[in-house]
């Protein structure tokens, strides 16, 4: 199979030029205190060519996307993190998005490692669990260049005591001394076109990596004296989101920026985009880091007429202001107030405004203290 991919690359190097296309370097790889700032769409109104064949010159377009989440990858120093001991090697830490979770990189001058990560485990036990990959799982590589194939694999074996398990897998194996779950990862990356992308907001040189992964998981059992059972399926039925998914993704990737372009998730078919994560253009506000002693709740959310954001406030007489941002990073309303101590609301008219994803950023002599997300349907 391999050497098929192989050969079909050759063909295209002699039938397209290799002075056109980018190369990507190093300078991409992400560092501590970098923001990356992305958006989500899921439109497939609005996917538009993605499904060419390998080769060069050509022209993607996503233009007509809709952001529906926004999200500022914030990197942070990996000291940071709660477990920052189990990775050692560990380069970059950063938060998933919509999580808690604890994403550990690792960059060296020519590639960037998936180390694991510290969080809710993916099969929705409840768990905080600590998920190292062995070895760490390929993430990037550099120089990037057309033709080019890499191949990684990595595998996550982490188990815990019975008391722990939550009753699916108790009930399961009453006698059970503890529990692990297995993942094993395969990944294939190729760069297999190169081109232009348009997104909103702008459009970028690009080469495009497909990448396919296939994901096994498995859970054990561990009973004296038989030791550990694979439990995975019990009698035939398969009890969690086990087995085997294979994962397929075009990245399309520029040489000047740290954010992808765009990465398009396909279904499992491959026939359709069932979502894509886009460069937020331009970046919406960053990422805040809270200070003084002031805190910030919006609400109701979703909202529909009046949004109502409370905060407290430990000096009486402070001055705020509050802005309302939408999703292209754009402010639509503000204002500046005068806070009491202690508990403060404002009420915000929005029944006017368009449906979509906005944020409340809270500042104090230019500071900003707070920040809320809010749906308006």
């Amino acid at each position: 199979m391999k050497q098929l991919v192989l050969y079909c690359l050759l063909l295209l190097g002699l039938t397209n030029p290799v002075t056109a296309q980018i190369t990507i370097t190093n300078s991409v790889f992400p560092s501590i205190g970098d923001t990356l700032h992305y958006a989500f769409g899921n439109q497939p109104g609005a996917i538009n060519q993605i499904f060419t064949p390998p080769g060069g010159g050509q022209q993607w377009e996503l233009i007509n996307l809709q952001p529906t989440q926004l999200w500022n990858q914030v990197m942070k120093h990996p000291q940071t993190g709660s477990v920052s001991g189990s990775f050692p090697a560990a380069s970059i830490l950063y938060n998933p998005t919509n999580s808690s979770s604890e994403v550990y990189l690792q960059v060296t001058g020519t590639q960037v490692f998936d180390m694991g990560y510290y969080g809710l485990d993916e099969l929705g036990l409840g768990l905080n669990l600590l998920f190292i990959k062995v070895p760490a799982l390929e993430e990037s590589w550099a120089p990037v260049n057309f033709f080019d194939i890499h191949q990684s694999a990595s595998n996550v074996l982490t188990a815990f005591d019975a008391p722990l398990a939550p009753p699916i897998l108790i009930n399961l194996v009453p006698t059970a001394d503890s529990f692990r779950i297995r993942v094993t990862y395969q990944r294939l990356g190729v760069i297999d076109a190169w081109g232009t992308l348009a997104i909103p907001g702008g459009t970028f040189d690009v080469l495009r990596k497909k990448q396919t992964e296939y994901k096994s998981t498995a859970v054990d059992v561990k009973v004296a004296p038989l030791g550990w059972i694979d439990i995975s399926t019990i009698g035939g039925q398969q009890i969690l989101p086990l087995g085997t998914d294979t994962i397929t993704t075009f990245h399309f990737l520029n040489n000047v920026s740290k954010e992808a372009i765009a990465i398009c998730t396909l279904n499992t078919a491959q026939n359709a985009v069932t979502g894509v994560q886009y460069k937020a253009l331009p970046p919406p506000i960053a990422t805040f880091a809270p200070s003084l002693n002031e805190s910030l709740f919006v609400y109701p959310n979703p909202v529909q007429n009046t949004l109502y954001v409370h905060f407290t406030n430990g000096d009486a007489g402070a001055i705020f202001e509050w802005r309302l941002i939408n999703a292209q990073g754009r402010q639509v309303l503000g204002q500046t107030v005068e806070a009491a101590v202690a508990e403060n609301d404002i009420s915000i008219p929005v029944a006017h405004l368009a449906p979509g994803i906005y944020e409340v950023i809270l500042q104090r002599n230019g500071v900003s203290v707070g920040r809320g997300r809010v749906v308006k349907n």
